[in-house]
């Protein structure tokens, strides 16, 4: 997997934004694409990292590639709880954050292979753990 990982950055530096990679989400990364055909593998991959680079430098994205998919737990005082995104590139999900104590980062908590309609609960409670240690606890990633 070592040789797979230098595909995919844990960063991404673009004209807007900054892009991590939460502990763990590469390796999600790579697991949920064991689930797509082979022959098509490189082309998921260029095309996330495409995805990535779009969100880096603040191009529009589209509500097909980049919907609102839940909320985020709500930060001390806070009167309404944001919500989280995913990066869509059927059948991946690449669920992430706009941050709100990190200047100007998006944090991509992990992926899944999604075959499924609606977002399971697992999910949302993953991507509220990884907000709650980054956005509370104040880790890096």
């Amino acid at each position: 997997m070592a040789s797979e990982s230098a595909d995919v950055a844990r960063e991404y530096i673009g004209r807007r934004f900054r892009v991590v990679h939460c502990d763990g989400a590469l390796d999600s990364y790579w697991e949920a694409l064991r689930s797509v055909d082979a022959r098509r593998a490189k082309s998921f991959t260029r095309n996330i990292i495409a995805q990535i680079k779009r969100l880096a430098d603040g191009q529009p994205m589209s509500k097909g590639s980049f919907p609102k998919e839940g909320e985020l737990p709500k930060l001390r005082g806070q009167q309404r709880a944001k919500h989280f995104y995913a990066l869509k590139r059927i059948p991946l999900r690449g669920y992430c954050w706009h941050s709100k104590t990190k200047p100007d980062t998006y944090f991509i908590s992990h992926y899944v292979y999604k075959d499924y309609d609606g977002l399971a609960n697992r999910d949302s409670q993953k991507v509220g753990n990884n907000w709650r240690r980054i956005e509370e606890d104040g880790d890096d990633y």
